[in-house]
């Protein structure tokens, strides 16, 4: 079988909320908590962090010695073509697409993802395909933000690599999958629950909140899963007060602000 190559993009220049993959929540920082979660994938064959070549990312180099995981460095502002370029350094096959900024990865997600990705001839699979044909109207999907997972194999990233033009289509690595979806034979997974009203990913202050509230109660058992987080929602329901008001995708988004009506 093909090797199946685990990508986190990593950097600390965060607009919105920069260095926050280094902020602590228990013992490690939030990379250290995406690092493991994945780890606990059982059909992921590496771990790769594809940080940018500034200096300021030298931080998350030195984790990844520290933990003894492979690391790229390339474009600050491409992120399509750091994550082509890295994983043509590393030979991968199938690449597994995971953001650092979600500490509560669901590593069942992950393989649950991959073993539909395995199970057709499919050039790309997603838990997040939803947000697009809704065209963006009270866009969502029905797993929590902070869950996504996209797979896709080297020829597809390489075509959205060649032919992907728009800022915003760079600024990520498969809108421009995501938007033509005509050319590609794609799928959707979804969550037997809508349960999308939880926000785990970090992408301002009180999502870091939200997190290390969480964490209280799950005492980071190691791996967490979903189900985890439901049982601490289930019963302690206000802590989706701390960042319910966030919207959703908000850093897509605004890196689509500009092009979103020509593509609509």
């Amino acid at each position: 079988m093909d090797k199946i190559s685990a990508i986190i993009q990593a950097r600390l220049g965060s607009k919105r909320f920069p260095k926050k993959i280094l902020k602590k929540v228990s013992d490690k920082t939030i990379l250290e908590h995406v690092i493991d979660q994945v780890q606990n994938s059982k059909l992921i064959n590496e771990i790769i962090i594809a940080t940018t070549d500034l200096k300021q990312d030298h931080a998350i180099t030195e984790i990844c010695k520290k933990n003894k995981i492979k690391f790229f460095r390339g474009s600050s502002n491409d992120l399509l073509d750091r994550y082509y370029y890295c994983a043509k350094k590393y030979s991968c096959q199938i690449i597994v697409r995971i953001t650092s900024d979600c500490p509560f990865i669901d590593p069942h997600i992950i393989d649950e993802a991959i073993k539909k990705y395995l199970s057709n001839s499919y050039d790309y699979v997603s838990n997040n395909i939803e947000k697009i044909n809704q065209k963006w109207q009270n866009s969502t999907c029905n797993y929590p933000q902070g869950m996504t997972v996209e797979i896709s194999n080297m020829k597809t990233l390489e075509t959205a690599w060649r032919f992907a033009k728009k800022s915003f289509e760079r600024e990520h690595v498969f809108p421009y999958v995501q938007f033509n979806q005509t050319k590609f034979n794609i799928a959707n997974l979804r969550h037997k629950q809508k349960i999308d009203m939880i926000r785990c990913t970090v992408d301002r202050e009180e999502d870091l909140k939200f997190i290390r509230e969480l964490s209280k109660h799950l005492s980071f058992k190691n791996p967490i899963h979903i189900s985890d987080i439901l049982k601490v929602i289930k019963k302690y329901p206000e802590l989706l007060k701390i960042n319910k008001h966030m919207p959703y995708d908000e850093g897509y988004k605004i890196s689509l602000k500009n092009d979103l009506k020509n593509i609509l």
